[in-house]
């Protein structure tokens, strides 16, 4: 059977999908347009080319085949832009096994018992009497009738089996499929009833707008004043945003995501225009929600409220950020050859300072305009820290400066760039009122951050490459093929070996050090090895996993397309306990997929010069661009010398 992913790309132009939102034009052999993903109306800079069928913006970089604009565009995974796109291609996915059609088969099944739900409980409160509590209470939260509708508002009366009863004998659902949702509780001597009595209803949606669960707010002094549905088939909190089903594309368009406290914080931030407005559902942020809003935009800007409780999310929102794969340290090389370290994360965060006592809801209602303002000046997160860390200090005292040093000294020595780290130490100086010499020995003393290694002081030598360009690329038993078999052995490598991945960062970093305007092109990681939209997928979705997890039982929670993909990378290569041979043969074939990308480049780059008109103040920049990539690939391609031997010839020569 045809791969669908390969016969989603014979069957689709990547042209016509992405002209479909897109408006282009023809420029010699490419399109051009206006960017989707980020704001810029000015100057064109989004390229599809279709003898490659992939796009880039030399704006924002965005860049990727037919199924990385779709996984962008919709904020879903591969799978998702997979199950999006086989439908217009007319491709059908590969069969389901008996227990995955009983799996969709209930899930289907209890996102209608929720539809029938959420239209009980909205019901209730537009129309019946019974809802007059709940409609009082969204009178005075300042709630419209359109944003009620918009977000679904419901009520649930205080009758124990109103909504069961409605489920069971008007909808014809089972009881025990009303527990499964998460909307009743069975007791062992009552037997059924609601879990969800007199209280204002908030449907919780999936980025479909499916309604996967509720949440409810008490009145009075009733308590738990929020109560969510459990987890269930289709519910996980730690991995749903609410309102991000109506926030996507302003996200998308403001290039930032807000993330506020509660359901009514969100609600009033759309009704009054500030629409990419998010909330997580009764914990902190957690990295499975960056996982989410990363697709959409590189900013998150977190709007908790000021208390002490918002200050503690805050702060777990940040370590959140911390612990993200994509946050793992990675080597960078400064133009003096100085090997540092800094976190791979695309995702800037930053905090937006609340007013005492007031939360986002208060803000936006009595005045919209401070509301923005505090957006714009969202500040750093080390800002925040510096605030934070200290509230509960005496700075006037040498056991709190003492205290304040070591809070903040971690996080001030994890800043990648140089001028910012001393512009924070300077900060901490001041605050604490001494001699900067102590902050900084404090950051001298300190260990590196967690999962880095020890910072270097000196220029590293270069990694020996190649020292023959004919060279097995890849691992014994792996021929030499096209690309796609070369990205295919290096995904293997890199999941069965993570030393490897060490060895093609700091490659990749050392090569591109000597052209510092290409990082506009190459990031200096693994990411840019691949261009197939297999390995492209299994690398993003490699990056996001749990660091425990073996790469064969991984691969096994993958769609079967990307895991038949895994299963055959994986099973190439020395044997485990031959390491050695791993790295060598990883740098190699990194060094063949270091050409190819460079050569797809050049062929974008000339492209683009020859297609640009005369007042294309851009143009300039390409060739400089086109130039280095030349050197690069000259670099990259050219043996290199041993540094573990001495030259003979040059040893014989300076005998003689």
């Amino acid at each position: 059977m045809t791969n669908p992913t390969e016969a989603i790309k014979e069957r689709l132009d990547i042209v016509e999908l992405i002209g479909g939102t897109v408006q282009l034009r023809k420029s010699g052999r490419s399109y051009l347009g206006f960017c989707p993903f980020h704001d810029n109306k000015r100057t064109p800079s989004f390229n599809v080319y279709p003898d490659t069928q992939s796009f880039h913006c030399f704006g924002c970089k965005a860049s990727g085949t037919i199924f990385d604009f779709v996984m962008r565009r919709e904020g879903v995974d591969f799978k998702g832009a997979l199950e999006l796109l086989a439908p217009r291609a007319g491709v059908e996915l590969r069969a389901r096994t008996p227990d995955e059609e009983q799996q969709d088969t209930r899930k289907v099944r209890l996102l209608e018992v929720n539809a029938a739900a959420g239209v009980f409980f909205h019901h209730l409160l537009v129309r019946s009497p019974r809802g007059e509590t709940a409609r009082a209470y969204a009178e005075r939260r300042a709630l419209d009738a359109p944003t009620i509708e918009a977000f679904q508002l419901g009520y649930a009366p205080a009758e124990y089996t109103a909504l069961l009863s409605y489920l069971t004998e008007r909808r014809g659902f089972e009881p025990e499929e009303v527990e499964a949702a998460g909307l009743a509780i069975n007791h062992e001597t009552r037997g059924y009833y609601d879990r969800f009595r007199d209280r204002l209803i908030f449907p919780i949606r999936n980025a479909k707008g499916e309604i996967i669960a509720f949440g409810g707010r008490a009145f009075g002094d009733a308590q738990p004043k929020y109560l969510n549905s459990p987890q269930t088939p289709l519910f996980d909190k730690s991995s749903t945003l609410y309102g991000l089903d109506l926030a996507r594309d302003a996200i998308r368009k403001a290039g930032a995501t807000v993330v506020v406290e509660g359901y009514v914080d969100v609600i009033t931030a759309h009704q009054h225009g500030f629409t990419n407005v998010v909330a997580p559902l009764g914990t902190a942020i957690t990295g499975e929600h960056l996982s989410l809003i990363k697709r959409l935009a590189p900013r998150v800007l977190l709007a908790l409220d000021a208390d002490a409780a918002g200050i503690r999310a805050t702060l777990k929102g940040l370590q959140a950020l911390a612990e993200q794969p994509e946050g793992e340290y990675t080597p960078v090389t400064s133009p003096r050859g100085v090997i540092g370290w800094q976190r791979s994360s695309e995702i800037e965060v930053r905090i937006v300072a609340m007013p005492a006592g007031q939360d986002p809801d208060e803000v936006i209602r009595t005045d919209p305009a401070l509301w923005q303002t505090l957006i714009d000046d969202a500040r750093p997160a080390m800002d925040f820290y510096l605030t934070a860390l200290t509230a509960d200090l005496d700075l006037h005292e040498a056991r709190g400066k003492s205290l304040a040093v070591e809070r903040l000294a971690p996080l001030i020595a994890q800043i990648a760039s140089e001028i910012e780290r001393k512009h924070y130490v300077q900060v901490l100086a001041r605050k604490i009122d001494s001699d900067e010499t102590v902050v900084l020995r404090a950051l001298g003393g300190r260990p590196e951050p967690r999962g880095a290694p020890a910072r270097a002081s000196t220029p590293r030598a270069p990694l020996p490459g190649p020292t023959q360009a004919s060279r097995s690329p890849v691992a014994p038993g792996v021929p030499f093929q096209p690309r796609r078999k070369h990205e295919q052995a290096m995904i293997g490598l890199l999941l069965r070996f993570p030393a490897t991945r060490t060895a093609i960062e700091e490659k990749l970093q050392h090569d591109i050090a000597a052209a510092e305007p290409l990082r506009e092109l190459l990031n200096g990681t693994p990411e840019d090895l691949f261009h197939g939209i297999e390995s492209r997928a299994v690398w993003q979705a490699w990056a996001q996993r749990s660091a425990s997890d073996d790469p064969i039982g991984w691969a096994e929670t993958l769609p079967e397309e990307l895991a038949a993909y895994v299963r055959d990378a994986i099973a190439s290569g020395p044997p485990r306990n031959q390491e050695y041979r791993a790295i060598n043969d990883a740098l190699e074939c990194a060094t063949i997929l270091q050409r190819e990308s460079a050569r797809i480049w050049l062929r974008r780059l000339a492209m683009r010069v020859s297609e640009a008109s005369e007042d294309d103040a851009d143009v300039l920049q390409t060739i400089n661009l086109k130039v280095q990539l030349e050197h690069y690939l000259s670099a990259i391609t050219a043996p290199r010398r041993s540094s573990a031997f001495t030259d003979l010839h040059t040893h014989a020569s300076t005998q003689g």
